[in-house]
C-alpha cells in the first residue's frame, strides 16, 4: 500500500460517518505524518507497515470522536488533494482541536480490548516458567541430597562439633 491509497482508504471509511472537517484534519495529520517521516530518511513502505490498516484507524477515531458513526454527517467530497500527488502542502493545525489518532499509539482504542487478555496470559505463561524451572532444579538436587548430607556428616566429624 502507497499513501495515496492509505488517505483514500481512510478517507473512505471516515465519509460520511464523522462531520467533514475530522475527515480533513486527519487526512491532512496523516499526510503530513508520512511526508516527514519520509523527510527523515524512512521508506514509504516503513512507514506505511507502522500505520498498518485506514480502516483501523478509522475505527478508533470513530470510537474517539462524539457523534461519530450515527450516520448524520453528509458525506466528505474530496477536491482530489490527496489523490492527485499535491507535494508542496504543508499541514497547519491553526490552534484547533484535532481528532486525529497518534500512529505510534497503535490504534489505543483496539489495544484496550486486548490488553487485559494478554496481560493475564502473560502473567500466567510466567508464573508457569518459574514453577518449571524450580521443578527442574529440584529435579536435580534431589538425588544429590543423601551424597550432600553425608559429605555434611563427614566434614562435621573432621571439624568436630562447634561451640
Amino acid at each position: 500500500m502507497n499513501r495515496q491509497e492509505f488517505l483514500q482508504g481512510l478517507e473512505k471509511s471516515l465519509s460520511g460517518n464523522v462531520n467533514p472537517r475530522v475527515v480533513q484534519d486527519n487526512l491532512r495529520y496523516y499526510d503530513d505524518y508520512i511526508r516527514t517521516e519520509i523527510q527523515k530518511g524512512r521508506t514509504e513502505q516503513q512507514v506505511m507497515e507502522e500505520l498498518g490498516e485506514p480502516r483501523l484507524i478509522a475505527h478508533t477515531i470513530l470510537d474517539t470522536t462524539p457523534g461519530a458513526d450515527e450516520g448524520a454527517y453528509e458525506e466528505y467530497r474530496s477536491s482530489g488533494v490527496y489523490g492527485s500527488g499535491d507535494e508542496g502542502r504543508s499541514y497547519q493545525d491553526g490552534g484547533r482541536s484535532q481528532r486525529h489518532q497518534d500512529p505510534r499509539s497503535f490504534n489505543k482504542g483496539y489495544w484496550k480490548s486486548v490488553s487485559m487478555p494478554v496481560a493475564i496470559i502473560t502473567v500466567v505463561c510466567v508464573i508457569i516458567l518459574v514453577f518449571t524451572i524450580l521443578a527442574g532444579l529440584l529435579s536435580l538436587i534431589i538425588p544429590l541430597l543423601p551424597a550432600i548430607g553425608l559429605i555434611i556428616l563427614i566434614m562435621w566429624f573432621v571439624r568436630g562439633p562447634r561451640r
